[in-house]
């Protein structure tokens, strides 16, 4: 059963996303599945264009997999199941949204502008050939500028269903957001971002989209910006 209001919390969304149809939260909250053998044998048997290992790149690794998780393995929309890369002066940017997150963040390896399938395990993030005829959203606008600064979550040494200390951080977190937003959100998206601080932005209006970014944007050398997280709140139940 849907929840209250929930209708107009989408239409929020695909007000920024037009090509998009009406989504089911129930259908596209999706659990991570870093090993699957359907995709890895797709892998096997598909040329790779792009291949990173964790070891080589950690940094580019630990945001390539935190944009992943934005990925849908199945959607209504195919643009919801691909990593959307873009070129930028000194690397990439990779984009990718299930239709209630948008995930973006800049990378120091350069991929060819496209849209991927993506297969991620524990050391290694692998895509395929571009997927032809994918009319990928104009992301930009899903993230609204008219937001004011709410506040600061830490995620650091947080995790979801690991040992006591980190639960504990990662629920401390999440209280601490819904308090800078007055918002709930799927306690989930919290745990697929990096672990470090991000700074909280919500708008004036209630159910719009949260937006989170890095706390320090680590720029140096290669001039990219921070990762970027735009979340939308859970409507309220009936």
């Amino acid at each position: 059963m849907k929840r209250k209001n929930e209708k107009s919390i989408i239409a929020q969304w695909e007000d920024r996303f037009p090509l998009n149809s009406a989504i089911d939260v129930e259908t596209t909250v999706q659990e991570p599945e870093l090993e699957s053998k359907a995709s890895l044998a797709f892998f096997k048997t598909k040329p790779v264009t792009f291949q990173l290992s964790r070891f080589e790149h950690p940094k580019d690794f630990e945001l390539m997999s935190f944009v992943a998780k934005a990925c849908l393995k199945n959607a209504d929309r195919p643009y919801k199941t691909v990593l959307h890369v873009e070129k930028t002066r000194k690397g990439s940017r990779i984009v990718a949204s299930d239709g209630l997150r948008l995930h973006v963040a800049e990378i120091s390896k350069k991929i060819k502008s496209g849209d991927y399938k993506v297969h991620v395990t524990k050391d290694t993030i692998t895509l395929g050939e571009p997927v032809e005829g994918i009319k990928f959203p104009t992301w930009s606008k899903a993230i609204p500028d008219n937001v004011m600064k709410r506040g600061v979550i830490n995620l650091e040494k947080s995790g979801l269903g690991k040992d006591r200390k980190q639960s504990e951080k990662l629920s401390t977190a999440f209280h601490a957001f819904m308090k800078q937003t007055g918002e709930s959100v799927n306690l989930r998206f919290l745990e697929d971002l990096p672990k470090y601080e991000w700074i909280v932005y919500s708008q004036n209006e209630k159910r719009r989209a949260i937006v989170l970014r890095q706390k320090t944007s680590r720029v140096g050398e290669q001039e990219q910006q921070g990762p970027v997280a735009v979340i939308m709140p859970i409507a309220e139940a009936a």
